[in-house]
């Protein structure tokens, strides 16, 4: 009889226990609250090859480049 009753206090316990969890909104087990990176997508550079997320990249007339260096570098060379 005392054996159940612990068991029974026990699993109140941990409904519990979860039910605050949730409540403060934390973390379940095995999860770190962290979502995965987003894909992105790569885009390389017309002067020097070099792949870089297109977010990071520069534009200009239809070309992506890893800096701004390089964009100068490659319209200058188009001249």
């Amino acid at each position: 009889m005392l054996l159940l009753r612990l068991i029974l206090l026990a699993a109140l316990a941990v409904i519990a226990f979860h039910f605050v969890r949730r409540a403060l909104g934390l973390p379940g087990p095995g999860r770190t609250g962290v979502e995965p990176p987003q894909q992105q997508v790569m885009r390389r550079c017309a002067y020097c090859q070099v792949h870089v997320p297109e977010g990071e990249s520069t534009q200009s007339r239809g070309h992506f480049f890893c800096c701004e260096a390089h964009r100068d570098a490659h319209l200058r060379e188009q001249r």
